[in-house]
């Protein structure tokens, strides 16, 4: 789906968004990256999570590419 389309049920259902593909074509990457939208100072939130599902890293204010704008293929994830 579109950005903004994640992002108004990310917000509505209190659950993050992804790109499909961001994991890797073979869904090797060995962090999972979250990035979750809010309307408060930090904006949105990039968490990063090891394979155990623990946080490892968040940081604030995510500035998405014009191609992460652009994509159709955000899903939403707990």
């Amino acid at each position: 789906m579109k950005i903004s389309e994640a992002v108004k049920l990310a917000v509505e259902q209190g659950k993050y968004i992804q790109r499909e593909d961001i994991e890797g074509e073979n869904g090797s990457s060995f962090h999972q990256t979250k990035i979750r939208p809010t309307n408060s100072y930090g904006a949105c939130i990039v968490y990063t999570f090891d394979q155990k599902g623990n946080e490892i890293h968040h940081c604030k204010n995510w500035n998405p590419s014009a191609e992460d704008l652009m994509a159709s293929d955000w899903v939403l994830t707990d």
